[in-house]
């Protein structure tokens, strides 16, 4: 999930998000996934600590009003179901019963890699592919301070814009809105279910006392 390589923001923060994409593919297990989609999405909703998920299919995500019973619906049509955690053992914990589901279906993770991999082998799990991200090369001085930056990356397909995020972080800053509202506001564009909102809510908390 390339789109979810690109997070930015310090190690202690990025220890806390994790992202996992299902993915069926065309003409191998693409035909019929349904069911196992929705097995994964089920699995993926008994975890407590899940943050977010999302479906381009559906056009929403969770902080965006996508109910389960509406994303179960529309995997008939789809091939993945995406989401967000922001705790390892939440990972752990999805992971394992994954594992035991056997459906088939590729998970992707997204972390830092050195967590990922210790993952993997306490689940006694060999990953298939990596993915690293190399990180940004050019003019990084007509980009936008760490702190929009650390915002605008969680949602990968770049629909969350810095303008946004510097008038939500503005906001909360003066008082007008909470870290929480903030965090639900700026979630609103990205429909992939990849944006931390737990993360955002303590990015926009440190705003707050700058």
């Amino acid at each position: 999930m390339s789109h979810a390589l690109h997070r930015h923001g310090t190690t202690e923060q990025l220890q806390h998000d994790y992202t996992f994409y299902a993915r069926a593919s065309r003409y191998v297990n693409r035909d019929g996934c349904g069911p196992k989609l929705r097995k994964i999405l089920s699995i993926a909703l008994s975890e407590p600590n899940l943050v977010n998920y999302g479906s381009s299919q559906a056009g929403k995500s969770y902080e965006a009003g996508l109910k389960p019973e509406e994303y179960a619906a529309t995997l008939d049509k789809a091939y993945g179901v995406a989401g967000c955690f922001s705790e390892r053992e939440a990972v752990v914990s999805f992971l394992k019963k994954l594992k035991e589901a056997d459906t088939g279906i590729s998970i992707v993770i997204s972390g830092l890699i050195d967590e990922i991999v210790k993952i993997g082998k306490e689940l006694d799990l060999k990953p298939h592919t990596a993915f690293l991200s190399l990180g940004v090369h050019g003019k990084r001085s007509l980009l936008p301070e760490d702190a929009v930056q650390q915002v605008t990356t969680m949602c990968g397909h770049g629909m969350v814009g810095s303008k946004l995020t510097k008038v939500v972080m503005d906001r909360v800053k003066r008082g007008k809105i909470t870290p929480e509202k903030g965090a639900h506001l700026l979630a609103q564009p990205c429909p992939c279910g990849i944006f931390n909102t737990t993360r955002c809510r303590a990015i926009l908390e440190e705003c707050k006392g700058k």
